[in-house]
């Protein structure tokens, strides 16, 4: 039925926005608008999706400014964790070892100390305090680590550069890393150690509590994976732990190295030894020396003091020429001026002093002094001209042969 002309049609109210009518509660869901006046206008409050209310201002949870104390539990833990770490430092210095966990607890809070920069981990699980590891020097360094390897694997033996540290002869650096042992387990993945399996020929003898091959066998074995300047350092400095000359030196190692590889080349390193090299960096220069076929000076030879009677002075090396002059020869290595065993007591400054007033003395006797160092190794070119300029003589033939020789056994 149609509704008369005085009648109006229903029509729903139509739907107010919620900005409309201040009655109306919002709530953001799904971007709906829901109305609920038991909510009104000065009550207002956005609510989320989850449908709980967010508390007032009044009733926000309260932060912790960092000026203010962290909760009791907290601080009570890192105290503990402070306390477990100078415990593992304190056990570790004691034993002059690196800092190695015992627990996972343990495990994870050197770990937080390695992201922080406080620790430095030098092999996989070991670790120890940035400042103290770099203030060492390669060699002090790598002693730590074997005796942190040797305490954490007491089945290792550690055996060529590495045993010859144990044995206290002279190794050059660049042969200080990776660490050598024998043992039944593969290589670290750090690249710290080089292992090879036991062999029936390896004598095994303990080194200060650590488990390395024998003196002979040590040196045997370092000699075949050196180069020749580096293991003529190893080799001056077993025939003068030793007291023996080449000749005797070779007889007792063959009797512990008979019918192993790489023997040629291990004779030929020892026939160019001389116990008279006081260090490996002397025994280095000596090296280049051979290698390029320049006149081999006397070693170690005492001169007059021509201001005290009776004095002397030993230089590291002595040419006499052909026409009847000398030429002096120093090596000057770092250890000179910072070895407690060569300070004697004196400080860097006292021992630059000596040292000047030793070259002072010698050019009193009218004879040129060369000095060498580390640096001047790095640079052949260089080295050749300091003792071309000298006039110390040179013989390309015997420089061509004794490489051709040396290139045929390596």
């Amino acid at each position: 039925m149609r509704p008369t002309s005085n009648e109006q049609a229903w029509k729903p109210a139509p739907r107010k926005h919620a900005s409309q009518d201040p009655t109306l509660r919002t709530t953001e869901h799904a971007g709906r608008w829901s109305a609920s006046p038991k909510y009104p206008a000065s009550e207002l409050t956005h609510r989320p999706s989850s449908d709980r209310l967010l508390k007032r201002p009044s009733e926000q949870p309260h932060e912790r400014r960092a000026s203010e104390e962290p909760p009791t539990g907290n601080m009570s833990q890192r105290m503990r964790a402070a306390a477990r770490y100078e415990q593992l430092a304190k056990d570790a210095a004691a034993s002059d070892r690196l800092i190695a966990p015992q627990t996972a607890s343990d495990r994870e809070l050197l770990r937080r100390r390695l992201r922080s920069g406080q620790l430095i981990s030098p092999a996989n699980g070991l670790y120890a305090p940035a400042d103290q590891w770099r203030a060492l020097d390669p060699r002090s360094r790598a002693l730590k680590l074997i005796r942190s390897l040797a305490a954490l694997h007491d089945s290792w033996t550690f055996r060529s550069h590495s045993a010859a540290l144990l044995w206290d002869l002279d190794v050059p650096y660049p042969l200080l890393m990776p660490i050598r042992v024998i043992a039944q387990s593969r290589p670290t993945r750090d690249g710290s150690t080089r292992t090879r399996r036991l062999s029936p020929r390896d004598r095994i003898v303990p080194v200060g509590g650590i488990r390395a091959t024998s003196f002979w066998t040590t040196v045997y074995e370092s000699l075949t994976e050196a180069p020749f300047d580096l293991g003529l350092a190893v080799a001056d400095s077993a025939l003068r732990l030793s007291g023996m000359n080449s000749r005797t030196a070779w007889d007792a190692m063959y009797e512990e190295a008979a019918r192993r590889h790489k023997l040629p080349r291990v004779r030929f390193i020892l026939q160019h030894a001389d116990p008279k090299s006081e260090n490996g960096g002397e025994s280095r220069v000596r090296a280049f020396l051979i290698m390029n076929g320049y006149q081999i000076p006397e070693l170690q030879v005492e001169l007059p003091n021509p201001i005290e009677s009776g004095g002397t002075f030993r230089v590291d090396y002595l040419w006499m020429l052909a026409d009847g002059s000398i030429v002096i020869g120093e090596f000057d290595g770092k250890a000179k001026y910072q070895d407690e065993n060569y300070l004697q007591g004196g400080s860097a400054l006292d021992a630059i002093i000596q040292e000047r007033q030793r070259e002072s003395r010698l050019t009193l006797l009218g004879y040129p002094v060369l000095r060498f160092t580390f640096d001047d190794l790095t640079h052949p070119a260089r080295l050749r001209r300091l003792l071309d300029t000298a006039g110390i003589p040179r013989d390309e033939n015997a420089a061509a042969h004794i490489r051709q020789k040396w290139n045929v056994l390596r």
